[in-house]
């Protein structure tokens, strides 16, 4: 430092500090703000982006072709290779339809009795295992549960044999509920209160098995499914559900009276909202309605109804035409299930697909209504198979009832 010079601090007073400091901070605060919209610009005009991209639009149709089979009266069908030469057969009352004509063969004698012919189920499975497709039939009239022997040649009388007498009997499925992922156990639902809840499986000697699950029945409807997630199927019933043992042949089946429903065809339980749990499709089957119950946890459900708009809705099945695992259901409605006594009886008929839409990023539900048929004298009888029966790639399916026996083929492919 030069002789003679000294240095002092920059003094600058508090007032001109204090406005620098204010302006600075007025900046940051405007650059943040300016920031912080653009952010909110950018992620609107995403959102926007995203809501566009998932705008429900309404699926297109499947043109299905009717064939008529059979104009004869019938309750169900079924479709199976009969005659074992690789082909799908049709199986509908007194008589198994051979593919690809269709021509008819009359293999066994059902009663006719106040306009049904009492067969209300016909299940296809091969009970003594010699490799030909039999047939498990129920019935209201007889009160029985008999299969019927294939005996492996065309012509030739089909041999029966009882399952279960004593009980009218309304229909029976396939299911599966020793959970070895194949449809092989019977499950009827008895039109006796007083009958045991049984199910029944073939016992590998060529004969049937029986295993009571609860000691009554439980009304008009059955089903089958895993209703608590805990990988066993369960049994559903208009006035709750079964809940299966770890040994679904010697254990407690715990009834859960959840629910209580009225006449019913088929209980399903599939997650219809996507929420991960299991929720519960089914019908009216001699009212107007076909709904899902939704599962609110903690053993509460909450209706929720599809269609109510015709009635008589007996026979469900549950289907994916499109091979997208979604969620579908085929039914129909059924032609005099009571001679007319039925609300509705003597509305139109109809065959319907109901298709589920899943709204994206939420638990709403919208159901397409598919008419595949209307008006005509094809109705949904007590069941309706699905099968690729042409062996083109797509699913078609079956209608019988006491109006006839229709085919309808899926035109996709």
């Amino acid at each position: 430092m030069s002789k003679g010079y000294s240095r002092h601090p920059l003094l600058i007073p508090a007032t001109v500090i204090k406005r620098i400091a204010g302006n600075l901070h007025q900046r940051v605060v405007t650059e943040e703000k300016i920031a912080l919209s653009k952010r909110f610009l950018i992620a609107l005009l995403s959102l926007c982006g995203v809501a566009a991209a998932f705008v429900l639009t309404r699926p297109p149709e499947i043109p299905f072709q009717e064939h008529t089979i059979d104009l004869g009266s019938s309750e169900s069908a079924a479709i199976a290779d009969i005659d074992g030469d690789g082909k799908l057969d049709i199986i509908s009352g007194e008589n198994w339809y051979q593919a690809p004509q269709w021509t008819r063969h009359r293999f066994r004698d059902i009663d006719f009795t106040n306009n049904y012919i009492d067969d209300l189920s016909t299940l296809p499975l091969d009970v003594n295992e010699d490799g030909h497709v039999d047939v498990i039939s129920v019935g209201w009239f007889n009160k029985a549960i008999a299969w019927w022997k294939n005996p492996g040649k065309i012509g030739v009388k089909w041999q029966e044999s009882p399952i279960q007498t004593g009980y009218p009997v309304e229909f029976a499925f396939l299911v599966d509920l020793d959970n070895d992922g194949k449809a092989n156990e019977i499950l009827p639902e008895f039109g006796d209160l007083k009958a045991p809840l049984a199910w029944y499986e073939r016992d590998h000697h060529g004969g049937i098995a029986k295993h009571i699950a609860s000691p009554r029945s439980y009304g008009h409807g059955i089903g089958c499914g895993d209703v608590n997630g805990d990988g066993r199927n369960d049994i559903l019933t208009p006035d709750g559900w079964l809940e299966a043992p770890a040994d679904p042949r010697a254990g407690d089946w715990k009834l859960h009276p959840d629910w209580k429903l009225g006449d019913l065809g088929f209980l399903f339980v599939a997650d219809v909202n996507g929420d991960g749990r299991p929720d519960v499709i089914s019908s009216m089957a001699h009212g107007y309605g076909v709904f899902w119950l939704e599962n609110k946890g903690n053993g509460a459900w909450e209706e929720h109804m599809i269609d109510d708009s015709w009635s008589q809705p007996h026979a469900v099945t549950l289907i994916d035409f499109r091979g997208t695992r979604n969620i579908g259901l085929l039914t129909g409605k059924r032609y005099m299930a009571h001679n007319g006594k039925d609300p509705g009886a003597r509305e139109p008929l109809g065959v319907y697909w109901y298709e589920r839409l899943l709204v994206p990023g939420s638990k709403n539900i919208e159901w397409v209504k598919h008419v595949i048929n209307y008006g005509g004298r094809i109705g949904g009888g007590l069941q309706i198979p699905v099968a690729d029966i042409d062996g083109d790639g797509d699913l078609d399916f079956v209608v019988g009832g006491k109006s006839g026996l229709f085919l309808f083929e899926n035109k996709t492919k």
